[in-house]
């Protein structure tokens, strides 16, 4: 089965119900983590999968609240005792990864997050798109904060999942004509989210990385009120959306 699930729909803040930023891509078999906040690690055996399994990790960018789980996934790869790490991991991300990887080896030393019968392989992406697998993903730069939202195309239909953005025009342009988008909605008022809904007529739109309640209901009714015809959802940690497959 393929899907998206929300690990983490919180941010910095230390709740209870939520954990920090982090989205689950299955594809075909195939799991990808897209940012990897406080609670995610745990987060990953709560859904039957084993951290120290997982081979591709993307990173949108460098906030603690998006990279503080790698440094238990990383110390657990090299000296867990149940089911410890076989296979190389692999991280993409902006330019900078890798001095944020070198600066956790120099922190905690390479002895304590690598063994040396596997790899961890850091990528960065200077392009707009790059490729897992089979798969190509875009990767697009969305100011002020650094962030790279990450958009696909999977039998037919378009997603998109974003960390920290801004309301802008680079926002509005990456999630033209999606059927399925995961947003930062923490920074963004109620009525960015709604001219945000309208001016994309995105299909699905989830709210994720919750500084706030927000009441769906209302949101729902102004977005119509201003054209838009698809429908907003607040996420909530553990949603998944089941996507068609082959």
């Amino acid at each position: 089965m393929s899907y998206l699930m929300l690990l983490g729909t919180g941010t910095c803040q230390i709740e209870l119900e939520r954990r920090a930023s982090s989205v689950l891509l299955q594809l075909a078999g195939l799991p990808i983590l897209f940012d990897c906040g406080r609670g995610i690690s745990q987060r990953l055996t709560e859904v039957g999968l084993n951290p120290n399994a997982l081979e591709h990790i993307v990173i949108s960018h460098f906030h603690p609240d998006h990279v503080s789980d790698l440094i238990p996934l990383l110390h657990a790869g090299a000296w867990s005792r149940r089911q410890p790490r076989k296979y190389d991991l692999h991280l993409y991300g902006p330019p900078g990864l890798q001095r944020l990887i070198d600066g956790l080896m120099r922190l905690f030393s390479p002895h304590s997050f690598r063994q040396p019968h596997y790899q961890i392989l850091v990528h960065e992406i200077t392009e707009d798109a790059f490729q897992i697998g089979p798969y190509l993903f875009d990767f697009i730069e969305l100011p002020p904060a650094g962030n790279h939202g990450l958009r696909f195309s999977w039998q037919g239909q378009r997603y998109a999942i974003t960390g920290d953005s801004s309301f802008h025009e680079q926002e509005r342009l990456f999630l033209q004509g999606v059927d399925l988008a995961i947003i930062d909605s923490g920074h963004l008022s109620d009525d960015e989210i709604i001219q945000l809904a309208a001016a994309t007529q995105v299909r699905t739109l989830v709210c994720s990385h919750l500084y706030r309640e927000l009441d769906v209901v209302r949101l729902q009714e102004r977005a119509r009120a201003e054209g838009y015809r698809g429908t907003i959802i607040v996420g909530r940690d553990l949603m998944t959306f089941v996507l068609p497959d082959e």
